[in-house]
């Protein structure tokens, strides 16, 4: 049996429409905005950057797209391994009778907006109805309409997470959606291979920001921030 090579599978994922990559950028967005959990966030992040490489698979060549799910995995591995040890920190800072003073840091992250969740999920559809009308209304250059509707939607996600949370593993997953949407555009146009290893950098480098920054203010690992 042989072993299908990098361009075997992108073949493959050339063949899948592009509305199956723009429905898991809609499901993944909407978990981002919706649930708190940093399990299913970091989950979410990393279908986004699969769905950035099925995408990517029909626009440019197929080492491109692979590279940028590599990236996405790094990242997604990075902010676990960071939540996880910020857990570890809290329990023995617990254990060792801080428990009041760590309770008095406000774990969870104060919200700028009392958003629920019935608010966030009406958000999350104001912005998708935003983003299909714009993608409508405003073609990006010579991208497909689903790849145009993806690149307005990331954007606005990013967008809203930077507004409604102020805890840095959700600020920073909402940079990420940012970054994931401005890629999906930029490597339309520029796609060597020195500016993918680039953006690739960047991407880690804040990764270990976020992750830096939710170790030192704390995750419990039964948080829903």
């Amino acid at each position: 049996m042989n072993i299908p090579s990098l361009t075997d599978i992108f073949s493959i994922a050339e063949q899948i429409p592009l509305a199956y990559s723009l429905l898991a950028f809609f499901l993944t967005g909407t978990v981002l905005l919706l649930l708190r959990d940093w399990r299913f966030s970091i989950l979410a992040l990393e279908v986004q950057y699969l769905a950035l490489g099925a995408q990517l698979a029909h626009l440019v060549r197929p080492e491109i797209a692979f590279a940028k799910i590599l990236v996405g995995i790094f990242v997604g591995l990075m902010l676990y391994l960071s939540a996880r040890q910020a857990g570890w920190r809290r329990e023995l800072t617990l254990a060792a009778g801080g428990g009041r003073a760590l309770g008095n840091r406000s774990l969870g992250g104060g919200n700028f907006l009392p958003a629920g969740r019935f608010f966030r999920l009406i958000f999350a559809l104001f912005l998708m109805v935003i983003a299909v009308s714009l993608a409508q209304t405003y073609l990006i250059d010579a991208l497909p309409p689903a790849v145009s509707t993806a690149v307005y939607w990331l954007t606005l996600v990013g967008i809203g997470l930077l507004i409604l949370s102020e805890n840095p593993m959700k600020v920073g997953q909402g940079l990420l959606t940012l970054l994931v949407g401005f890629e999906l555009w930029y490597t339309t146009l520029e796609g060597s291979l020195l500016i993918v290893g680039l953006w690739g950098a960047v991407n880690l480098l804040l990764a270990l920001a976020i992750g830096y920054l939710g170790i030192a203010r704390g995750v419990d690992l039964e948080e829903d921030f």
